[in-house]
């Protein structure tokens, strides 16, 4: 493909994530994508991180060497918790961090823990963990990359820690799992864990019509890399909505420098 958008403007891939930010604020994926703008993480998206960890730890996935107990992994998936804030604080010092969320998520945890724990020793060790997987979709010419938590047969497992249990799989999250589902050949499903210690297990039934979302988002995000070859010139298309919940105080400072902002 010549003058390959993409290329130009240096994405080598997309992921769930960015196809799905591009639909629901794109001028947090202007920022993200196409300016570079990183953070440190939110202490809900760190407790996120922890439990796919815990629940690798306890099956030796993360260490070969070591099978932890749901004790043992529990201790070491606080401690990188702690590790997680840590690192934002030392690596992000104008990031803003909720200091109530921080210590609910920290108190809480266990009880996710410990949910996921009793759930997924039934189901017993999977047979790939945190797999990597690239899917090509027609007209594309970059793939949509993404890792697979857990990996049963023919069934592929999503972690969501979740405060709330939901009714139904949310659009994001039914492309999200499409996406591994359609790379694998496998069946979607995915596991919301609640610190009451709840799992629902809710499926995704319609992969290939998911995959035909994710092929018109990723047709649109060219579409829109190929207007110009200077991102100011794509950003200066749009102007971001700072009332938006989406928005911290550390994206709304960086944005303001990207959009001329007083």
């Amino acid at each position: 493909m010549k003058n390959d958008p993409f290329e130009i403007h240096e994405i080598d891939h997309l992921s769930p994530s960015s196809v799905n930010t591009f639909i629901d604020d794109i001028c947090l994926w202007i920022m993200r994508y196409l300016f570079g703008y990183r953070h440190g993480g939110s202490p809900a998206m760190w407790r996120g991180t922890v439990s796919d960890h815990g629940v690798g730890n306890l099956f030796g996935l993360n260490d070969a060497d070591k099978i932890y107990t749901k004790a043992e992994a529990i201790k070491e998936a606080e401690a990188e918790y702690i590790r997680l804030h840590n690192y934002c604080v030392r690596e992000y010092p104008d990031q803003i961090i909720n200091k109530d969320k921080y210590t609910k998520e920290k108190r809480d945890l266990p009880k996710y823990l410990n949910a996921a724990f009793d759930f997924y020793l039934k189901l017993g060790k999977p047979s790939d963990y945190q797999k990597e997987v690239n899917l090509y979709v027609d007209d594309i010419p970059v793939p949509i990359q993404g890792y697979i938590d857990l990996q049963y047969e023919d069934i592929i497992r999503d972690i969501k820690t979740a405060g709330r249990m939901p009714n139904k799989v949310s659009d994001a999250h039914a492309r999200q799992v499409s996406v591994y589902a359609k790379a694998e050949e496998c069946m979607p499903m995915l596991d919301y864990i609640s610190p009451t210690g709840e799992v629902k297990t809710l499926p995704v039934m319609d992969v290939d019509g998911r995959i035909e979302e994710v092929r018109k988002i990723a047709l649109a995000i060219m579409n829109l890399l190929s207007i110009s070859n200077d991102k100011h010139e794509i950003a200066n298309m749009f102007y971001p909505n700072f009332d938006s919940w989406k928005w911290g105080e550390d994206e709304v400072k960086f944005a303001k420098t990207i959009w001329s902002i007083k």
